[in-house]
């Protein structure tokens, strides 16, 4: 008997020690990203400081900041192998970092032209007929650049975090035909011609957009719909896919890692194919 015994134990130790290690979902994204390529969601947020008229958040900047930051991302996915052929900008000013910050509303204007007709609008603001016309979706988009539940994921010392609930993942899958989403969050201010001849000017760039303000910053996340999970984000103080047991608690780098700088798209986007362990 003992000698029937001893090998199968030697057995099942070695099948327990052979046994792989489950993949992350980090990993899980870099194997699959390559064949699978996301889409980019932006958000852009472009704030005007004015001398003459009030400060006010301007449609067609915010679009075309989004749009921007868009393409540079998709660039920097580029070189890291995944070569992502769509973005969308849905909605303007739903990140709660620069300018907006935590305020659920503000001043809007369509351009600078008609920065004499702003209205005071409530944040995100949808970018489409078809995104306000449609509450289902502009909840799901809105829902991408919101916090995630940070009690939760710290909890249950999840590699991920719990960003959509089902239904939205499943509208997002449906209406981008993709399991994974690029979150590309832009902000930044713009001084009016009067202010800076008063003084008032700091040069940031994004591509070809020049944001003369107090600062640009910018967010990338990647969001799993599979899952409805934040799986990255560039900003260590929301969610940068360790588990939460690893994570600084005073939030890592910071809000200085969130500064637009001509490093920005491969210092956030980097970390996302860096071998996990």
């Amino acid at each position: 008997m003992k000698k029937i015994i001893v090998p199968l134990l030697t057995l099942l130790l070695s099948a327990c020690a052979t046994k792989p290690i489950p993949e992350t979902p980090i990993e899980e994204a870099q194997r699959r990203m390559p064949a699978e390529p996301p889409v980019v969601v932006a958000d852009g947020c472009l704030y005007r400081r004015n001398l003459a008229y009030l400060n006010h958040f301007i449609i067609d900047e915010s679009r075309d900041l989004g749009q921007q930051g868009a393409k540079e991302v998709m660039a920097g996915f580029k070189e890291f192998g995944v070569d992502i052929k769509q973005f969308v900008v849905p909605v303007m000013c739903a990140t709660k970092m620069p300018p907006r910050g935590d305020e659920k509303g503000g001043r809007i204007s369509q351009s600078e032209s008609t920065q004499d007709k702003a209205e005071s609008l409530t944040f995100p603001e949808p970018l489409s007929p078809l995104i306000a016309n449609d509450a289902a979706l502009f909840a799901a988009y809105g829902q991408i650049f919101d916090d995630c539940d940070d009690k939760r994921r710290r909890k249950e010392k999840r590699y991920d975090c719990p960003l959509l609930k089902p239904e939205q993942a499943a509208l997002l899958k449906s209406r981008l035909k993709t399991s994974y989403i690029v979150a590309v969050s832009v902000g930044g201010e713009r001084v009016s011609t009067a202010s800076r001849s008063a003084g008032a000017l700091f040069g940031v760039f994004l591509g070809f957009i020049n944001i003369a303000g107090d600062a640009g910053v910018a967010r990338v996340r990647l969001v799993n719909l599979d899952t409805g999970a934040l799986v990255y984000s560039s900003f260590t103080g929301d969610y940068n896919g360790q588990s939460p047991a690893d994570l600084d608690s005073n939030g890592g780098g910071g809000s200085r890692g969130m500064q637009i700088d001509e490093r920005w798209v491969k210092r956030m986007v980097k970390p996302l194919f860096e071998k996990q362990r």
